[in-house]
């Protein structure tokens, strides 16, 4: 599942179509917005949302993932072109991960595509790319309609999230495959994700029904809903990075320096370079050996804030790009940009003012491990 970052400078948001549910369920009235939308940071509190999906089973309002549905009969080259998604080899039902790059193989945006029939497949990405995608389509018989605002979405995440959707009456039987049907006459789509290291389902049905099923879902199993807060950190804990977090999106950056590589970010076994002909493809196999690299840190702390720096051995490595407090490790976790030659040393983290340090080491994640077979050449792209 894909979840936006913040918005830096918010104008007035708009309300997602779960927008008066999710206020309702929000007592602590912490809001932010995402891609213009509002969305819960917190709704309860942090350790009941983060307790609750990490055994048993919470809601997420995904309204503010952006989607895109491409259909006709070029719309499997389209997103061939566009994007790196392995889409000749999805089948009906079938969704896989990947990324928009640039001209020079630098990355624009984490994305995944779902098929959904013959010529129909949704694309969903962290942020809109009208522009890109109108110019990738040209020459293909593609229609590319942003489906965003149209459209209701809610995920449902964590070890009993399959159960809380069987019990609403929705088809959560598969682990690959997203499943049509109809709940009380509610036109739905079901498909399974994985959110850091949970796993658990994303159900998109009509805007207009939208109360209808969250009302279905609460009744059946009262999933606590999760605000961004708790996502924060099991997407940290999973390794998964965050387009305008942890790194600047090329169509966004300033300087050709701020802008990253798959591999820099450790997401290069979404792209492999001898899989398709995708944007981007040329200019990857020719990169040099990166020397940055985004990587998930455990620091003995209980505090560290977003750009802390970072010191290995002889002095200053990177900084951190996000961080967290994880109650399961007790400890923060945190992304962070570094030098590659500070890896493999020891690594400190400075703390608030002074000279105050606490001491960091690189964790292993569930994306780590599936970039490491990747270059390892022991496993298929995910």
């Amino acid at each position: 599942m894909i979840f936006p970052a913040d918005d830096l400078c918010p104008d007035d948001p708009r309300p997602t179509a779960l927008y008066a549910a999710a206020a309702g369920a929000a007592s602590a009235n912490s809001w932010t917005s995402v891609n213009g939308w509002s969305v819960a940071r917190v709704y309860t509190s942090l350790d009941e949302e983060y307790e609750a999906a990490q055994n048993a089973a919470g809601v997420v309002d995904a309204g503010p993932v952006v989607r895109y549905s491409v259909s006709g009969a070029g719309a499997a080259a389209f997103l061939a072109r566009a994007t790196t998604t392995p889409v000749a080899g999805l089948e009906p039902g079938e969704s896989a991960r990947g990324l928009m790059l640039d001209e020079d193989g630098m990355v624009v945006d984490i994305v995944e595509t779902t098929r959904l029939g013959e010529s129909l497949y949704l694309l969903s990405a962290s942020r809109p790319h009208a522009r890109r995608l109108q110019l990738a389509a040209r020459g293909l018989d593609a229609i590319v309609d942003d489906i965003t605002s149209r459209i209701a979405a809610l995920a449902l995440i964590g070890p009993e999230a399959r159960d809380v959707a069987s019990a609403a009456g929705l088809d959560a039987s598969s682990d690959h495959l997203a499943a049509q049907g109809r709940v009380r006459g509610v036109e739905t789509s079901v498909r399974p994700i994985h959110f850091g290291a949970l796993s658990g389902v994303e159900i998109i049905f009509p805007h207009e029904e939208a109360l209808t099923l969250w009302e279905r879902i609460r009744r059946a199993r009262a999933p606590q809903p999760v605000g961004l807060a708790a996502l924060e950190i099991f997407r940290i804990e999973g390794g998964a990075p965050r387009p305008g977090a942890d790194f600047v999106p090329a169509d966004e950056a300033r300087e050709k320096d701020e802008r990253r590589s798959p591999a820099e970010i450790g997401l290069d076994h979404l792209a492999p370079t001898n899989s398709a002909w995708f944007n981007g493809r040329r200019a990857l196999k020719t990169q040099a050996r990166p020397a940055r690299a985004l990587v998930a840190l455990s620091i003995d702390a209980e505090s560290a804030a977003p750009g802390a720096a970072v010191f290995a051995r002889k002095g200053p490595a990177g900084r951190l790009t996000s961080a967290a407090f994880s109650p399961r490790l007790k400890r923060i976790v945190a992304f962070a940009d570094l030098a590659v030659a500070a890896l493999g040393g020891p690594l400190e983290v400075a703390l608030g003012g002074g000279d105050s340090r606490a001491a960091a080491r690189v964790i292993e994640t569930p994306e780590s491990r599936l970039a490491a077979a990747f270059r390892a050449g022991a496993a298929p792209r995910p």
